[in-house]
């Protein structure tokens, strides 16, 4: 089965961004690949670069891309992190293709403290990173 996961937010500028390039280095996404999109175009957001980095995943190059611009064809599961994807995404979605909502908050930034943002967002990585874990590798458990 060559289907793919779709992670979506609002702008795909931080949230379905980092859950994409966490889930690419697991050993559980072996072989499934994963794609981001939102709701609407967002600019690539520079702290989550930096988050990813100390990864060591690298996001620089990413593009923002709408539901609109991919096939719902293609997509087994739909995870997303924003009322407004989820609503999208159900929406969107084929039939027997699964949706997933992950209450997932916006990074909380704060004009005075980098330092203060980026532990915001690293709060954010890090909850999307047990999330996949929780899910995915409980997957791998019961098959």
């Amino acid at each position: 089965d060559d289907k793919q996961i779709l992670f979506a937010c609002t702008q795909n500028a931080v949230r379905s961004v980092i859950a994409k390039g966490l889930f690419e280095i697991k050993s559980y996404a072996s072989g499934a690949r994963a794609v981001s999109c939102g709701v609407i175009e967002g600019p690539l957001d520079g702290f989550v670069v930096a988050v990813l980095q100390e990864k060591g995943i690298d996001v620089s190059r990413h593009e923002a891309q709408v539901f609109e611009a991919l096939d719902p064809a293609n997509f087994k599961l739909i995870v997303s992190f924003s009322r407004e994807a989820e609503d999208k995404a159900r929406r969107w979605a084929y039939e027997g293709c699964e949706t997933l909502f992950w209450d997932v908050p916006p990074p909380q930034t704060n004009d005075r403290s980098r330092d203060s943002t980026l532990e915001s967002y690293r709060q954010i990585r890090d909850l999307i990173d047990k999330l996949l874990t929780d899910y995915f590798a409980g997957l791998h458990q019961k098959t």
